[in-house]
């Protein structure tokens, strides 16, 4: 979804198809060095009860060194560096926030619950933002960064409560199991409807075309209808099927609205 959100953000930039492409690729091996460097961080954690059955990390159960997964993570880290400085350098400084980010995670420095949400929306702000300086970076796409902040720390909520059985048994701090169940849906749902706010606000900055609100206007509806769904009746099976939403689905919509809102 990154790599998505790169690419997009570059396009409706001015950057071009052919840098959007690269930019896509930068946030592609930037995440995937994040996500391995993860699996390093979290490999005496993924021991523990259901989460071994689940995550499957391979510098868990013995089928790669540690040493191994370092220098996977490592590579795709400098292919992303190299391209950015290519690109677009300006990009280099929330590139550097990111790894900043990726790195305090693998460290555990955003352990709690509510750390652990904004610097997953935080991650998604600023990959849409090191793809708006591939071009002109303009006040409709700084709201949209400000947008994926919110929907993605939000997001975090359901994804707690979508894996609470196999959280509860490890030490991982998540929000359901600081604040609760009812108290995580209120969480999601305020940063949800902020989310939509601020998608709309994009629209009126007079930045992208009609066909951005139409498609806006979709994006917020499903939205809407979701969080409803995810408040009132709030459950990991819910929370499983409402995510494949909003990271296919709805994540899907809005890149499309900005891309054809751009041309």
């Amino acid at each position: 979804m990154v790599a998505a959100i790169a690419g997009t953000a570059s396009f409706a930039s001015g950057a071009g198809v052919s840098n959007s492409l690269w930019m896509t690729l930068a946030g592609w091996c930037l995440a995937v060095g994040g996500f391995s460097l993860d699996f390093y961080a979290d490999r005496d954690l993924d021991t523990e009860g259901p989460r071994a059955e689940t995550r499957h990390n391979p510098l868990t159960d013995g089928s790669l060194p540690p040493s191994a997964g370092l220098a996977f993570s490592s590579v795709f880290i400098v292919i992303s560096l190299a391209v950015i400085a290519i690109i677009a350098p300006w990009a280099l400084i929330p590139w550097g926030i990111i790894l900043a980010v990726i790195s305090g995670l693998a460290f555990h420095l955003f352990e709690g619950p509510i750390a652990r949400a904004l610097t997953l929306g935080l991650l998604q702000g600023l990959y849409f933002l090191m793809g708006s300086l591939a071009g002109q970076l303009n006040s409709g796409l700084a709201l949209l960064a400000g947008m994926f902040f919110f929907a993605m720390s939000g997001g975090r909520g359901m994804t707690d409560i979508r894996d609470f059985s196999q959280d509860r048994v490890t030490r991982v701090q998540t929000l359901p199991k600081r604040y609760g169940v009812k108290r995580t849906t209120q969480f999601t749902a305020s940063f949800l409807i902020i989310a939509y706010a601020l998608s709309l606000a994009a629209y009126f900055t007079g930045e992208f075309s009609t066909i951005y609100l139409y498609l806006d206007l979709v994006f917020i509806g499903v939205g809407l209808i979701c969080a409803w769904l995810f408040v009132t009746r709030p459950s990991p099976r819910l929370a499983y099927i409402l995510t494949l939403i909003f990271m296919m689905g709805t994540g899907s919509i809005i890149c499309l609205a900005i891309i054809l809102g751009s041309i």
